[in-house]
């Protein structure tokens, strides 16, 4: 299977933020690819910050590699997990150009794991992970049905 795994281009304009703005290593994403790669999956994985690619650019990429599923973290880092941007601006933003072009959508991050109805609501996405995600994005690349994934959630049919 091909995924994508995508740590967006954070930006701070107009954001109550007061941690750190630099750019650091998407660790939960590298350990994501690490595991992914072990069961034989082809993934893309971007950083927006790192790479200079804004999301309209991120968004281009992961499109042209065509995968059947995309992650995308609500936070920077795992570093900042604790102290996380609180908007969901920037992941929503790389989620609307993104525009249904990357196969299924997860989100990974503090927001998914303290307030999964609100973060599936206002991104969209097929599924939030709750909790350290590396497991269990390896677990959603194995199941064609992801109803019954662990440390999951996701809006059912009329909910």
């Amino acid at each position: 299977m091909k995924i994508a795994l995508v740590n967006p281009f954070w930006t701070y304009e107009d954001s109550i933020y007061f941690g750190c703005r630099q750019p650091h290593l998407p660790l939960e994403l590298g350990y994501s690819k690490a595991l992914l790669e072990a069961d034989g999956h082809q993934v893309l994985m971007l950083d927006g910050q790192i790479q200079k690619l804004d999301n309209a650019a991120l968004a281009d990429r992961v499109a042209a590699f065509a995968p059947a599923m995309t992650v995308v973290s609500t936070a920077p880092t795992y570093l900042f997990w604790r102290c996380a941007p609180p908007e969901l601006r920037v992941p929503a933003d790389f989620l609307n150009r993104l525009a249904g072009r990357g196969g299924h959508t997860v989100a990974v991050g503090p927001h998914g794991s303290a307030t999964p109805a609100p973060t599936l609501r206002k991104l969209g996405v097929d599924v939030v992970v709750r909790g350290e995600c590396e497991e269990v994005v390896a677990e959603l690349a194995r199941r064609d049905d992801w109803s019954d994934v662990p440390r999951t959630a996701r809006f059912y049919e009329g909910t």
